[in-house]
Order: structure tokens, then C-alpha cells, then sequence
């Protein structure tokens, strides 16, 4: 696994968070995942595909905590997690977990502060089809074929 050394974790008001260290451009690679596949969810796992859930090996990436208004976002094709814009010295890094879980293992009330919280945060399959289609850019291969299954069933 690839950890930048631009990242460290510190405590914050909602528990123990990933922050940068000095500033991060847009579009820079912070962490690359490995681990071992899982049959099922779990608080810690990215979601491949049905049954294929992705565990990191423990490390400091598991404090990479979710935001309704994320900075950045996993990258399937390359398993890595990226900046999608600036990120300042100090400030938390995050990303949507509904852009990567079909159910959640363990269902959270958010307290991100942004204005697009969504409160709850149970899993994708739990969105409104014009939510899940907001998130589409950032979605992994398997919520993508879920939101297409959906799109093709209100068709009909």
C-alpha cells in the first residue's frame, strides 16, 4: 500500500481523522489501496463488486472518514484515493462512502456540516435515484451497474 507522507493522523472533534500535512494540488494520488477480499462489508472495506469487499491492512487509511462534500474520492481503475480539489495544510481528508458501498455495515448519522449532508448514511441502495445519479462520476464499477439497472427499470 502507498501512503504519501504529505498525510498524518490527528484526533478532531469527531474522532480521529486523516489531515494533510502542507498543501495538496487537485488531482494528486494520496493513497493506493491493497489488502485481502472479503465475502461481506465491514467498517472498513471498499465495495468491488457483489461479495468483493476490499480490506486495507490497517493503516492509517482507515481513518480516511466520509463527508457529504467530500475533497477526494476512490479511484477504481487504479485502487486509489485522490484529490478532487485544493486541499490545505491541516484540513481533513475525506470522501463519500456512498460512492463505494451498496448497503452499509454499519449505519452512521453524518455530521459532515456541509449543506449537502445527508444525514443518514446507510449505503447507496438507500438514495433517491436523483442522488444516486449526482454521484455517478465518482461511483465504483458495481454501484454504476446498480444505478444503470435502476435507470433501465424506470424506463419501462
Amino acid at each position: 500500500m502507498f501512503i504519501s507522507r504529505k498525510l498524518a493522523v490527528r484526533d478532531s472533534a469527531k474522532g480521529k481523522a486523516l489531515v494533510a500535512l502542507e498543501e495538496i494540488p487537485m488531482g494528486e494520488v494520496l493513497i493506493r489501496f491493497d489488502g485481502t477480499f472479503l465475502p461481506r462489508p465491514t467498517k472498513n472495506t471498499l465495495q468491488i463488486d457483489v461479495g468483493k469487499h476490499l480490506e486495507g491492512p490497517g493503516e492509517i487509511d482507515d481513518y480516511l472518514n466520509h463527508s457529504c462534500s467530500p475533497n477526494g474520492y476512490i479511484e477504481f481503475d487504479t485502487l486509489s484515493y485522490k484529490t478532487m480539489r485544493m486541499v490545505s495544510p491541516g484540513e481533513e481528508l475525506t470522501f463519500n462512502y456512498l460512492t463505494t458501498e451498496w448497503d452499509m455495515a454499519n449505519k452512521f448519522r453524518c455530521v459532515c456540516g456541509s449543506a449537502a449532508c445527508l444525514h443518514e448514511i446507510k449505503g447507496f441502495r438507500y438514495l433517491t435515484l436523483a442522488q444516486k445519479q449526482a454521484l455517478k462520476r465518482f461511483l465504483s464499477p458495481y454501484l454504476i451497474k446498480k444505478l444503470a439497472e435502476e435507470e433501465r427499470s424506470t424506463q419501462d
